[in-house]
């Protein structure tokens, strides 16, 4: 290998680690399914009421008020578990994980509705620290069951102001029948110079092997 491929290949690898140094900043986010929890708080077939304050569902913190953690009871998006973010009145659940300041990152994560109140819609707020809240709705209808909850994807973005985020989901819906919570994930997002770095650097790399293949054949 040539010294300027060696040198195109190099930007190129080093363009790629700028854009990658984000997404290490979120590998601190953890059980994003909710699937695991301490032994006391296995909600089995069934589910179980967690109070504010409780960090029995392993990487996240209960508040504010109470949540239903969910097992078989109702049909989960991924995994066997899921919250409801309304327990016995409306809930939340937070996690706060490594950021890197500056940077930003996309939240994805399914919501549905408990069924069990009837149809309407559930109304679930989505927030981080230093970012803006988001309202998301889901609507249940008739044909939403416990074995047909017909969760539906959404995603959320921030740009982290600090070392570290909280990131929360709470319900907005008043009753004990709230928002259904699954599946959430959490990804850097490279930015415009970033990306413009990566296509530069694999630009210059795919030039300087066109030259190496012409100046061979010639």
């Amino acid at each position: 290998m040539s010294r300027s491929v060696r040198a195109m290949l190099l930007s190129a690898v080093a363009a790629a680690a700028l854009a990658g140094a984000g997404a290490a900043g979120a590998a601190t986010f953890t059980n994003g399914s909710f699937e695991s929890s301490d032994p006391g708080a296995n909600p089995g077939g069934g589910f179980v009421t967690l109070g504010a304050g409780s960090t029995a569902i392993d990487g996240w913190v209960v508040g504010p008020n109470t949540i239903d953690y969910i097992g078989g009871y109702w049909q989960p998006e991924d995994g066997s578990r899921s919250i409801d973010l309304s327990g016995n009145q409306a809930g939340g659940i937070s996690q706060t994980f490594d950021t890197i300041l500056g940077q930003s990152y996309l939240v994805s994560f399914f919501l549905a509705g408990n069924p069990d109140g009837g149809a309407g819609a559930k109304l679930a707020v989505t927030s981080a620290t230093g970012g803006p809240s988001q309202t998301d709705t889901f609507v249940v209808g008739a044909g939403n069951t416990r074995a047909n909850m017909g969760w539906q994807a959404y995603t959320y973005r921030f740009k982290a102001t600090g070392a570290s985020t909280t990131l929360s989901f709470s319900s907005a819906t008043p009753t004990p029948y709230g928002p259904a919570l699954d599946n959430v994930s959490v990804g850097a997002v490279p930015e415009p110079a970033q990306w413009a770095l990566m296509l530069m650097g694999f630009g210059g790399l795919g030039a300087a092997m066109r030259r190496r293949r012409a100046t061979a054949t010639a």
